[in-house]
């Protein structure tokens, strides 16, 4: 099948939409095509805090209104367009009702911000595979500020849990200590954690019990600030460090010369402007909390293109690696970013976030120290029995198994660890009859993120792999595109509330990426049919 058009239609329509949002990122003004998708749930959560603060905030707040009125479809779900969903329609109707009847509806409503705390935690135990988190009685005040039971949660997380339980607190134990908590941990630019939920939650907690209103008005306006043009919020805020490290790996894996790619230079000097002192990385500079996956992906990103190891965030890793090999997700740190000092990961043991560090940290020399070994070793021991390996923060099997063939097609065997070159093979070979057989009639895998993942694992295995395997794959990811380069968002990411969001960049780079790939195939596999 010919398809080398085609392909490099794509191509060149998914760089340029990929390249005009790198080039919004870096100058501050992303918009909402190219930003992480707006949420009905944090939307409403987010209107109902401006509308607690009052005066100089009601154009956003009316903004909010009329967007959520807009996405009705006999309910809300958890992403536009989504199915109804029970708990979050309920919340946005009942934002909906107090906000057009007057002050007396505003004091009903947030007389009942209570339910909101009830809905907000319960959607939190159903998070990630995992995660344990505080039990019920734990969530109740003052238990929820003792350490111990703090340590359950990621930071970010934390002020979500502590603002909900003092809205649902009945009880005037632990409600000041609490109130305390958040105003120690409100961020620099007003915002809790970067986080729209987290902040609209305390919002709503410091203003149920009065006063405050420097701190408050403060996150008002960083709300305000971080609303889309449509009137609608994001989930959370951005995802700048994971789209700009992507971005930077994969048009630096067929770029010769830096140069070629306008903004590649600067792209690289704002990843190493945006590294937090201990080596880690946050979401989105300067102030969020240390992630280890961004973290990954941005050294992948510096050293596909600078050649040489990032050696603070290395050592970062290697440090942060669990006792039984693998690496999760969120360290604990002291300090406020960028100048923090991270100390130990708090939960979930991840294996698509343990495949990225191993990325990270084997690129430097393909050496394979004591360390990685043992990364390795624990990813192949989640391997199921029909092939697949568990994701933590994307829906479904293909994403991590994907990502994981690639990684073991890389390695290099020896001798001295020959039970674990066994166990590699044996492991490939399941992963690719896995997704060989997860291949779909239409010849996607699922999303396109999904899709494009298998396509780029398989790209490694050619000689086994049929070649109508990956022409289908790659016709079925073309008729996924948009006009405007981007691609059908599949809203399979895993924010930690529960609800899903869609990140239209790093979809368009998986794409690219995998598009890449079959281009070359192409000419290898016309430039051996003519030898």
């Amino acid at each position: 099948m010919e398809l080398n058009k085609e392909v490099q239609d794509g191509l060149d329509n998914a760089r340029h939409f990929v390249s005009e949002g790198v080039e919004q990122i870096l100058s501050k003004n992303l918009d909402e095509p190219h930003g992480v998708s707006p949420s009905p749930g944090a939307t409403a959560l987010a209107a109902l805090a401006l509308l607690a603060v009052g005066r100089g905030f009601e154009i956003a707040q009316r903004r909010g209104i009329q967007w959520l009125r807009e996405q009705h479809q006999g309910g809300w779900g958890k992403f536009p367009g989504d199915k109804p969903d029970e708990e979050v329609t309920q919340i946005i109707r009942m934002v909906l009702q107090g906000s057009l009847g007057g002050w007396k509806a505003k004091i009903r409503l947030l007389s009942q911000a209570r339910q909101f705390s009830h809905v907000i935690l319960s959607l939190g135990n159903r998070v990630v595979p995992g995660l344990e988190g505080p039990t019920p009685e734990e969530i109740l005040l003052p238990n929820i500020l003792e350490e111990k039971i703090l340590a359950k949660l990621p930071l970010y997380g934390r002020p979500v849990v502590v603002a909900a339980s003092i809205l649902a607190s009945n009880s005037q134990a632990g409600i000041q200590k609490g109130i305390q908590y958040l105003l120690e941990t409100q961020m620099t630019d007003g915002s809790w954690a970067e986080d729209i939920i987290a902040t609209s939650l305390s919002i709503l907690a410091i203003m149920s019990k009065g006063g405050y209103a420097e701190q408050t008005q403060r996150a008002g306006r960083w709300l305000v600030q971080r609303q889309y043009s449509s009137g609608g919020w994001p989930a959370f805020d951005q995802l700048q460090i994971w789209a700009m490290g992507w971005a930077v790996s994969v048009f630096g894996e067929t770029t010769q010369r830096p140069s070629d790619v306008p903004w590649l230079n600067q792209a690289v000097e704002w990843l190493k402007k945006g590294q937090n002192a201990d080596g880690s990385y946050g979401s989105t500079p300067p102030y969020t909390h240390p992630d280890l996956d961004d973290t990954s992906v941005a050294l992948i990103g510096l050293h596909q293109v600078l050649g040489e190891e990032n050696q603070l965030g290395a050592n970062l890793l290697r440090k942060l690696q669990n006792p039984d090999g693998s690496w999760g997700t969120f360290p604990s740190f002291q300090g406020i970013p960028p100048q923090i000092s991270s100390e130990f990961p708090v939960y979930i043991s991840s294996v698509d976030v343990s495949i990225h560090v191993l990325e990270a940290l084997w690129r430097r020399s393909r050496s394979q120290d004591e360390a990685i070994w043992r990364g390795l070793n624990w990813i192949l021991a989640q391997q199921d029995a029909r092939g697949a390996f568990p994701a933590s923060w994307f829906e479904g099997s293909v994403y991590s198994t994907a990502q994981a063939i690639e990684l073991l097609s890389k390695w290099k065997f020896s001798w001295e660890r020959w039970n674990v070159a066994r166990h590699i093979i044996a492991a490939r070979k399941k992963g690719l009859g896995f997704l060989i057989t997860s291949q779909n009639s239409d010849g996607g895998w699922g999303s396109v993120v999904e899709t494009s993942l298998a396509l780029a694992g398989l790209w490694r295995f050619t000689k086994v792999v049929p070649r109508e395997v990956l022409d289908k794959g790659i016709t079925n990811l073309l008729s996924a595109q948009c006009s405007n380069g981007s691609f059908k968002p599949s809203y399979r990411g895993v924010y930690a509330k529960g609800w899903n969001y869609e990140e239209p960049l790093t979809t368009a780079l998986t794409a690219i990426r995998a598009l890449q790939r079959y281009q070359s195939y192409q000419r290898l596999y016309k430039a051996s049919f003519f030898r």
